[in-house]
């Protein structure tokens, strides 16, 4: 009988355990992605925002190209804190930056931040980075993605 309430006791904690891992993993909140009337600076923060949150779904549909983002447990998840947009570019064409990864689009803008970076795996050490953020589109009609990225 003691064997019985153990292993239900046991098999109860361990459905407990696995469901709140289940949740660990889950986004916080569902982040909308942002519209083609969206400036720049509005993608880049509902990107952040995105990747916060957990919402990785969306973080790596704002991304056109590069590393997407992975699915993080709660303790080492990447955050970017105290989002500072300190430039936006006016709008140029990406022909003018020939063997570029913007080359291809019509329309491009350079967005570049300051933040704090927690649990970047890809080798950026945690703290306050500046980083630019290259965005393209072909029409009005399209929304900004990020084409591009690098530490400034």
């Amino acid at each position: 009988m003691r064997w019985t309430m153990w292993i239900s006791g046991a098999t109860g904690v361990v459905a407990v355990a696995t469901a709140g891992a289940g949740f660990v993993h889950a986004p916080h909140t569902t982040v909308a992605l942002p519209g083609a009337q969206a400036s720049p600076a509005t993608v880049i923060r509902t990107y952040v925002r995105a990747i916060n949150d957990r919402d990785y779904s969306t973080a790596n549909a704002i991304q056109l190209r590069g590393p997407r983002i992975e699915d993080h447990g709660w303790f080492d998840a990447p955050s970017i804190r105290h989002l500072n947009v300190t430039h936006v570019t006016p709008v140029y064409s990406g022909k003018d930056v020939p063997s570029s990864s913007v080359t291809s689009f019509k329309q491009v803008v350079e967005v570049d931040i300051r933040g704090q970076f927690h649990h970047w795996d890809d080798g950026l050490p945690g703290g306050d980075h500046m980083v630019s953020y290259y965005l393209g589109r072909n029409t009005d009609a399209q929304r900004w993605r990020i084409v591009d990225e690098g530490q400034g």
